[in-house]
């Protein structure tokens, strides 16, 4: 195996092309010129990844800073509002933000849960993220409609917010920083269509996406300043259970990755958001404290779960699922949830020509069956 590690996807878009590398994930303005000619020499090759195992959110930063290092108290105050967060959880319309990953079929990116689908089962075979659906209310995907956008319910949120949030001195538009990594077109691409959803569903007078940029480490340079309004990150599991998910958002425990590095909210002020992360904190302790049935285990975590949806404190935003061009079948490689043996070259199964969309499809339907 020779791995090759590439300054950007474009190259290895062209690598792929002089048959130097054996696969390529494909960006938006590829899959497209690929797509849309059916006489193209890739077209009847486009296949697609499998599912991620990342979940991926929209985490607030609720002791967010500017960058001369003083509070942005416009923003904490806004952000610690629950009408707010709903108006944005209900409110925003991610199909052409999902469209920049996977514009053939973008609904396959929505993800509406905090643990990832496929990480653990109940007695019964249930898959937990399925049961967390369940409890908020969303039937199964129809693959055209996403199910938590609502204009209805974002617009009446919006109201209730911009009236609490006035009488607090909060002024609107409600600015928002969001940092890319300088000189990526393609995460600058992406932002663009993120700053112009707010805009369109939300209104240009009540939120505004600032793109702001970092040069090479978005931990050190905004992370640790607190310099974002919001982060979009994926966490991908460790072991198999919904703590190593729901733990990470805990008011007041030293192990919440989240908690102590992203949303800072241990060092919010405001009383009626800490009081709702104290009640979800103690619902995933609670959770926690249940060893000898796994089910009962479960269910309390998808209560603790539901809670931390129903009040918005994260936004479940996408599961990263690409397309790409391959002369490897995925299907052959390890597919583990967690641990390291997704990292080993064992038992796959490769082509000299690549693979067709057909044969994926065919894949697919083989995995599903067993």
């Amino acid at each position: 195996v020779t791995y090759k590690m590439v300054e950007s996807n474009d190259i290895v878009y062209q690598m792929y092309e002089n048959g130097e590398v054996d696969s390529v994930n494909l960006s938006e303005s590829n899959m497209m010129t690929i797509y849309n000619d059916p006489n193209h020499k890739f077209h009847n090759q486009l296949v697609p990844k499998r599912h991620e195992i990342y979940s991926r959110q929209i985490r607030f930063n609720y002791d967010k800073h500017n960058e001369d290092g003083t509070p942005d108290e416009n923003w904490n105050k806004a952000v610690a509002n629950e009408a707010f967060r709903l108006s944005l959880y209900y409110g925003l319309d991610l199909r052409n933000y999902w469209s920049r990953t996977n514009f053939i079929e973008p609904l396959h990116c929505e993800n509406v849960g905090y643990t990832m689908k496929g990480l653990l089962y109940y007695s019964d075979g249930t898959d937990y993220a399925a049961k967390v659906e369940e409890k908020m209310g969303f039937a199964p995907s129809d693959g055209e409609n996403p199910r938590r956008f609502d204009a209805a319910k974002a617009e009446a949120y919006k109201k209730q917010a911009m009236e609490e949030l006035a009488a607090k001195g909060v002024s609107f538009p409600v600015e928002m920083d969001y940092y890319i990594i300088a000189g990526n077109q393609d995460a600058l691409d992406k932002a663009t269509v993120l700053k112009q959803t707010f805009a369109e569903c939300l209104g240009a007078e009540y939120v505004n996406l600032n793109i702001k940029t970092f040069v090479s480490s978005q931990t050190k340079e905004v992370v640790q300043p607190g310099l974002g309004s919001f982060y979009i990150s994926g966490w991908g599991a460790d072991y198999g259970d919904p703590a190593n998910f729901i733990d990470q958002e805990r008011y007041g425990y030293d192990g919440a990755y989240y908690s102590n590095n992203y949303s800072r909210i241990n060092n919010a002020t405001d009383e009626d958001l800490i009081a709702t992360y104290k009640e979800f904190s103690a619902l995933a302790e609670a959770a926690g404290a249940i060893y000898d049935e796994p089910d009962k285990r479960y269910d309390a975590y998808v209560d603790a779960e539901v809670y931390l949806l129903q009040h918005a404190l994260t936004i479940p935003m996408e599961y990263e699922i690409q397309w790409q061009l391959t002369k490897i079948n995925d299907y052959s490689k390890m597919n583990a949830m967690y641990g390291i043996q997704n990292y080993t070259y064992k038992n796959w199964k490769t082509s000299v020509d690549a693979y067709t969309t057909e044969q994926y499809k065919e894949f697919q339907a083989a995995s599903e069956a067993k």
